[in-house]
């Protein structure tokens, strides 16, 4: 009896991911956030990686899971920052617009893992992890059925000791890829 229940489970889950849309989206763009232990703003580059999906009735609502890459770094005098992240986060989107320009609003909430380097008088590295959790808007058009590019900004708080107001500002864009 388990062993059939299962086999059902499986076939429902099967046919469920098979009723879906999917879309990978890459994308890079500028970054800043205050660093710890200074009054200054580091800048840099972000890249990262975006698998969504949703039911392909053309839902409004998207589920996706994003992981990246945050580069900032500054410098004051003779003392240079240079600070790393890694967020990994569940990134749920609002949809609108049926059209070839279709705006969003999306989510974030997960982890990041992070490392700073000071070099100077004292050199300094060490690393840390906390919660990501941020907003951001934007808008994509629509190149053809399957083929996008996007332009987002996201505003994203990062708890660990290297922010000092822990939050972090990125503006990009990219290209994205829808499949069923």
């Amino acid at each position: 009896m388990k062993r059939n229940l299962l086999i059902i489970t499986l076939l429902f889950c099967s046919v469920a991911l098979w009723a879906q849309e999917n879309i990978i989206t890459i994308a890079s763009g500028w970054a800043s956030a205050k660093i710890s232990d200074s009054d200054l703003k580091g800048t840099g580059w972000k890249i990262n990686g975006l698998y969504e999906f949703s039911q392909q009735d053309d839902s409004k609502f998207v589920h996706g899971i994003s992981f990246g890459f945050i580069n900032t770094h500054a410098t004051e005098g003779d003392q240079r920052y240079r600070l790393n992240s890694f967020p990994l986060y569940y990134a749920p989107k609002i949809m609108a617009g049926n059209g070839k320009i279709k705006g969003f609003l999306k989510g974030a909430i997960g982890l990041q893992f992070s490392s700073i380097r000071k070099e100077g008088l004292v050199d300094l590295t060490d690393a840390d992890m906390g919660l990501y959790a941020g907003a951001g808007a934007g808008i994509m058009l629509m190149l053809n059925e399957e083929l996008f590019i996007n332009a987002e900004y996201e505003i994203a708080w990062a708890s660990n000791k290297y922010y000092k107001d822990g939050f972090i500002n990125t503006i990009g864009g990219g290209i994205g890829v829808k499949f069923y």
